[in-house]
């Protein structure tokens, strides 16, 4: 994989010549683009993540029989099915740690279930984490060496997956958004599952991602209000957020110790205190968290923030 993408302007006339539909072949998409990124510099095969498998018996205690026959009623007719979940990192996002415990519990239940990560140079990096940010409000000056950074890598990934192996595929969030289309005409069905609010987003990233979107048999949202705009309502479908009791996050610690560790990293375990568990990004409002410190802080004396 190169460090860069190299071009002269053709992006400005991609995006109407990629059908939503898809092409009957991967190497007649972007015909443009393959002879100015070089073919030999295609992809051997995306990253393969090995996990295991988790049995849904694990999770009676918890849930409960009712619930765990509901998940093996809905399960009993996919028996077998071929499901692929396309995502961009394996390690230190909330998607990854969702399929680190979603993609065991499919095989549990019978399907034939795997995960991979798409590749990208640094570049491609740069460009979704603005695609990312835009899609949720943020400014993005969207240039045609974006699009064509964006749809060379993505092309890439598409010529290295062989979608004909799965019954269904299912790519997260917006940086391989792209491949259902680039990937051209299969047999599965697709399904983009975004993880982010994009009620509000951008429009001239927008309205460059959402043919590429539409293209999708289905899109899964977190919840109603995060929509993107103008897609047709009979593809969009709600899951909400869910906690794994038995992921490591969640084994349940001792108060001695959370004790130990809080009073070890400065924090006084006998006065209140104010903290908000999530990465610093604008989407996170730490900014927020401060001003609501500094208005508690009037009448609760002795808080603390952390």
């Amino acid at each position: 994989m190169p460090n860069d993408v190299t071009g002269s302007g053709r992006p400005a006339t991609m995006h109407a010549d990629v059908s939503s539909n898809g092409s009957n072949e991967k190497k007649d998409a972007l015909p443009g683009l393959v002879n100015e990124v070089g073919s030999a510099e295609s992809l051997e095969s995306l990253q393969n993540i090995n996990i295991g498998t988790q049995s849904i018996d694990s999770y009676r205690p918890i849930v409960g029989e009712e619930k765990i026959g509901e998940l093996e009623s809905l399960a009993s007719g996919l028996k077998g099915a071929r499901v692929l979940h396309v995502n961009s990192t394996a390690y230190g996002g909330g998607v990854a740690e969702i399929l680190r415990s979603h993609i065991p519990l499919l095989r549990g239940l019978g399907y034939d279930a795997e995960w991979v990560v798409i590749r990208g140079d640094d570049p491609f990096i740069n460009v979704t984490k603005g695609f990312h940010n835009a899609l949720q409000g943020g400014q993005y000056n969207l240039r045609a060496k974006a699009k064509e950074i964006y749809l060379a890598n993505n092309f890439r990934n598409a010529q290295a997956l062989n979608s004909e192996d799965y019954d269904y595929i299912v790519v997260h969030d917006p940086q391989p958004a792209a491949i259902r289309t680039l990937c051209g005409t299969d047999k599965a069905k697709w399904v983009w599952r975004c993880h982010i609010d994009t009620s509000n987003p951008n429009p001239k990233v927008w309205n460059f991602l959402k043919p590429y979107v539409e293209a999708y048999d289905a899109t899964v949202y977190t919840m109603d209000q995060y929509v993107s705009p103008d897609l047709p309502k009979e593809k969009v479908f709600l899951i909400p957020p869910a906690i794994d009791p038995l992921s490591p996050k969640n084994i349940p610690l001792s108060r001695e110790l959370c004790e130990r560790i809080i009073t070890w990293v400065g924090i006084d375990i006998n006065r209140p205190l104010i903290t908000q568990v999530s990465r610093f990004d604008p989407w996170k409002d730490p900014l927020g968290l401060i001003e609501v410190y500094r208005i508690v802080r009037k009448h609760v004396p002795g808080l603390q923030l952390a």
